[in-house]
């Protein structure tokens, strides 16, 4: 018994092994969590700004006011999908051994990257048919060739938004996500 305790006090004396420096990579990746939480707070303004300036502005048809709530609900699913998977890497076991939450942590940044397709149809699909219902509404006595550019109109401009929102998602994951992806997986190899 006495050699277990003299073999207990040297394991104890022992200086650790120096390892990786976690608290670093910890704390960016709890940054980027929080800097991505803001902004779904100001996306979820916007959405809300853009709901009540749709529901004023067509408060006079059944039509309309359907077409603005298809917007808002496109807008909306998006926002929740989205807001949901940034959810799951904020909520990452910070207490787990450092392979696997680098691991975990690497899983779920690479799942930022990508849009769901239920997010592509409601982003896309949404503001389409709601912006139409509202042109069918508003523009009701209006000549069938303008009703058609209208249509035409409303259906680009939607697609040329929902298109370029994804490219600044994909290039701010490319300058603020994948850096941290490569310092995680630089942290795993180690």
């Amino acid at each position: 018994m006495e050699r277990f305790e003299d073999l207990q006090k040297l394991w104890q004396s022992q200086a650790a092994a120096p390892g990786p420096p976690v608290a670093d990579l910890m704390r960016d990746v709890r940054g980027h969590s929080r800097k991505h939480r803001t902004i779904y707070i100001v996306k979820a303004v916007a959405v809300a700004v853009l709901a009540a300036i749709i529901l004023f502005a067509v408060h006079q048809s059944v039509l309309a006011m359907a077409g603005g709530l298809l917007v808002i609900s496109g807008a909306a699913l998006m926002l929740t999908v989205d807001w949901r998977a940034n959810r799951a890497l904020a909520c990452l076991e910070f207490t787990a051994p450092a392979s696997s939450f680098a691991g975990y942590a690497i899983r779920m940044l690479r799942r930022l990257e990508m849009p769901l397709p239920v997010q592509y149809l409601a982003l896309l699909f949404g503001p389409i048919a709601g912006l139409n219902l509202i042109e069918m509404a508003m523009l009701h006595g209006v000549s069938w060739q303008w009703r058609v550019a209208a249509h035409l109109g409303f259906s680009l401009l939607a697609a040329a938004a929902a298109w370029g929102g994804f490219q600044v998602r994909a290039r701010r994951y490319e300058r603020e996500t994948r850096p941290l992806i490569r310092r995680l997986e630089t942290f795993q190899g180690e």
